[in-house]
């Protein structure tokens, strides 16, 4: 299905693209990016080794889940191509339609273990290098990110009183921060199964809030430092975590203490922004409800944006799922919704032997769905297509083991070898 050894910098490369993904043309944030074309790449590669190679039963599962969630972003984005000439419908359509082969090509060399290591490290890195453009935006550069098409011309500027936000490469600076947000839950994996210290976790809880100081933006910090502690909580009788949590006591108390809040104390203790805020979130979340409602199979991208603005005064729905809700449907919203969270519990399973990488990620992504549009970025996408998958194949191998082995880890009798040769 695949060369007999996978070159371990392939699954890297696949996770640092995830995250890290330019432009191929300085143009619009609808312009062609570089997980587009890896999409439309690996999916030749998923015909040709469905042709030649064919599926076990729990991956073809898990292929047929995302291929049948699919097809509501197909119906809709021939709709919108053909009668409606919705060009933003249509190319975040298609842009789901690329996420599946390269999400499942995701999950296929993460069922290794050396491999799935490789992915985490590229992820990880993938953030770490967001934070360069925010920097460099940060100090004035911000034209040449767009130049060299590492961030959208028509990329949301924004300020807090007079302090600029770094917009990053995503669009917008909560956006570019929440990608960023991402080296939480990673470090995490890589310290509990072993491949790095107790310090990555702290390094990478200090570059989050490096992002939120140049983007004013707090939700991912708050949602990072969430999952931290659900993690720790979770398994505490485990001494790593005896470890890792002294040790982000210590350097967080030292930090607010000697250098102040991230992302500015002004902001924190702004209550009256912060209620302000807050109502803003709730009306909106409160219309793309209602409309969802009164739209049950979706309105698209455009009438959404045109029906918000209608009802809430504001074309931003604030929450990835019901922005899924208003543009596809209730019933694909409802069952993202789902699937995610049965994949997020995995990771604070204590008795589960297993570690993985898409439980800890699903943790992470749930949480931050319920403060932005996530699903407008192509990375994000891919990710929860991902973590469909990931799900998907959880569910399938439980219902194949059958009641009698309820309390095994759920992912204990996985096939791992060094190479994908076995499927």
């Amino acid at each position: 299905m695949m060369p007999h050894r996978v070159p371990l910098r392939l699954p890297w490369l696949l996770g640092f693209f995830l995250v890290f993904n330019p432009y191929l043309l300085p143009a619009s944030e609808l312009a062609p990016r570089a997980t587009d074309a890896l999409g439309a790449a690996l999916g030749l590669w998923l015909v040709w080794l469905f042709c030649s190679k064919g599926l076990p039963v729990r991956l073809f599962t898990a292929l047929v889940v995302i291929l049948l969630i699919g097809v509501v972003p197909l119906v809709w984005g021939l709709y919108a191509y053909n009668a409606a000439s919705d060009l933003p419908t249509t190319v975040l359509s298609l842009r789901w339609l690329l996420a599946i082969p390269y999400a499942f090509a995701l999950f296929l060399v993460a069922l290794d273990p050396r491999q799935r290591t490789s992915v985490a490290w590229g992820l990880w890195w993938g953030c770490v290098a967001n934070i360069v453009v925010l920097a460099l935006q940060f100090y004035g550069l911000e034209q040449l990110t767009k130049d060299v098409g590492l961030a959208a011309q028509d990329t949301l500027e924004s300020e807090y009183g007079e302090e600029y936000r770094a917009p990053g490469m995503h669009g917008h600076a909560n956006g570019s921060t929440a990608i960023v947000s991402l080296l939480v839950p990673v470090s995490l994996y890589l310290y509990y199964v072993g491949k790095t210290r107790s310090w990555t976790v702290v390094v990478s809880l200090g570059l989050v809030s490096l992002a939120t100081q140049l983007t004013y933006t707090r939700a991912a910090l708050l949602v990072s430092l969430t999952v931290l502690l659900m993690v720790l909580v979770a398994h505490f009788r485990r001494s790593r975590s005896a470890r890792l949590a002294t040790l982000v006591v210590l350097v967080v108390l030292l930090t607010s203490l000697y250098v102040g809040l991230p992302g500015g104390t002004e902001r924190w203790e702004d209550f009256n922004r912060i209620r302000e805020n807050a109502s803003v979130r709730l009306q909106t979340n409160a219309a793309a409800l209602q409309i969802s409602m009164e739209h049950p199979l979706g309105v698209g991208a455009e009438s959404g944006v045109e029906m918000m603005r209608d009802k809430a005064a504001n074309e931003a729905t604030h929450d990835a799922y019901l922005q899924i809700a208003v543009m596809y449907g209730l019933a694909l919203a409802g069952l993202l919704f789902l699937l995610i969270i049965i994949l997020a519990l995995q990771a604070l399973n204590p008795t589960s032997t297993a570690w993985r990488l898409e439980p800890i990620l699903a943790l992470q992504v749930f949480g931050l769905f319920f403060w932005e549009e996530h699903l407008s970025n192509p990375s994000f996408m891919i990710m929860v297509n991902w973590l469909v998958v990931a799900s998907a194949y959880l569910i399938a191998a439980s219902l194949r083991r059958g009641a009698p082995h309820a309390r095994r880890p759920p992912w204990q009798g996985v096939r791992e070898t060094n190479n994908l040769s076995h499927l």
